[in-house]
């Protein structure tokens, strides 16, 4: 029986307000996820890496084992994740990016280091596109592959050599926060977390937050539109359809950007993107409020179609529906549209029209089934 350890990484160098904010829910994610996880006996250890000195001081409350790493603008991924294995002599492994598994069940985690802890040449992913949950096992594989992953996102696709299987495709497993856009939808399922709802108290983010709420009171319409566009996982739609009584317009494009490298190569492109320039940003907004009620937009297809190199403070005020706070012009047109539309539209990454579209409907059916008791 191999021994599962489960490592962490949290990290970065936030350089604004808005990177801040959400560099807190993030450190409030990974405290939640150390209380669920800490007691599981499949586990044999849980490893934290962390650029945050009191996330560290923070998470020792939990017996788990810390490490605080310099924080560099250059931080190589698969490097960092090999050395540990190697000095640790790891021997299966979970690695679980810092903001994935908000609302993942101890019982999902459990199940998958058994499954480990019984297998040999074996991967398990939540995203073989875009990663943020793997476990793999021997961890020694990792230091055999050539190319390592620049970034947890294609760690499974660095991988998927070995024999490898699809995570259960829960909320758990399936919705990360990256972005202003995944706090929002987070804060609606009522299995968020204590550390992160402690933080969520404390946070404003409107107009955006106002919107999201517009959205899913529609998707909670029978017969009513919403449009989903970007990196749209056709389970999530699915999800969607099993559930709700709402028509799904959905135009999905550039999944997998990351991983396959589209994004660095300045390879993206979409047909949306090519609409807007035809027609201008406000001509697109327009269009969608001819055809639905409601909108989720992955707008990082769209900005790097634009061929946009946009900071984190700009992609972030764009999902808070703030043009005022963005310094690229392009930018900061795109996101005025959206605001001025007159349908609920909400900006934000990958996650919001996959995982996010899942938590979004569960939050719903969870409403529903609380007012029926």
């Amino acid at each position: 029986m191999n021994k599962v350890s489960l490592v962490i990484f949290e990290g970065g160098i936030p350089e604004t307000h808005v990177e801040e904010l959400v560099t807190t829910v993030r450190k409030a994610v990974v405290l939640d996820n150390l209380k669920k996880f800490s007691q599981l006996p499949e586990l044999d250890k849980i490893l934290l890496y962390t650029t945050y000195e009191d996330l560290a001081e923070a998470a020792t409350d939990y017996g788990v084992e810390v490490r605080v790493m310099p924080a560099r603008k250059e931080f190589r991924f698969g490097e960092a994740l090999a050395r540990v294995i190697k000095t640790r002599g790891l021997e299966a492994v979970i690695y679980m990016g810092g903001a994935s598994g908000a609302l993942m069940a101890p019982c999902e985690i459990s199940s998958l280091a058994k499954n480990l802890a019984s297998s040999d040449d074996c991967m398990f992913a939540n995203n073989i596109f875009s990663s943020d949950i793997v476990g793999f096992t021997p961890a020694s594989t990792l230091l055999g592959v050539a190319d390592l992953p620049t970034s947890d996102n294609a760690l499974a696709m660095a991988l998927s050599f070995l024999c490898h299987r699809k995570l259960p495709e829960t909320i758990g497993s399936l919705f990360d926060v990256d972005t202003p856009a995944d706090i929002m939808v987070l804060g609606l399922h009522p299995s968020v977390g204590p550390h992160v709802r402690a933080v969520l108290k404390r946070l404003d983010f409107e107009p955006a937050n106002s919107r999201l709420n517009k959205v899913r009171e529609f998707m909670g319409t029978p017969l009513s539109e919403i449009c989903v566009i970007g990196r749209v996982s056709p389970g999530a739609v699915l999800y969607v359809n099993e559930r709700l009584q709402c028509r799904m317009r959905v135009f999905s494009e550039e999944r997998g950007m990351k991983a396959l490298g589209r994004e660095d190569q300045h390879r993206v492109v979409s047909l949306l993107g090519y609409l807007a320039q035809e027609v201008g940003f406000k001509g697109f907004v327009r269009a969608l409020e001819n055809v639905a009620d409601a909108a989720l937009i992955d707008t990082r297809v769209l900005f790097h179609h634009l061929r946009l190199d946009l900071s984190a403070k700009d992609r972030f005020n764009s999902d808070l529906l703030r043009p005022e706070a963005i310094d690229d012009a392009v930018a900061r047109e795109v996101t005025a549209c959206l605001l001025s539309s007159e349908i609920p539209i909400v900006p934000g990454g990958h996650s919001l029209v996959s995982g996010g579209l899942r938590v979004l409907t569960d939050s719903l059916t969870c409403q529903r089934e609380s007012l029926n008791l």
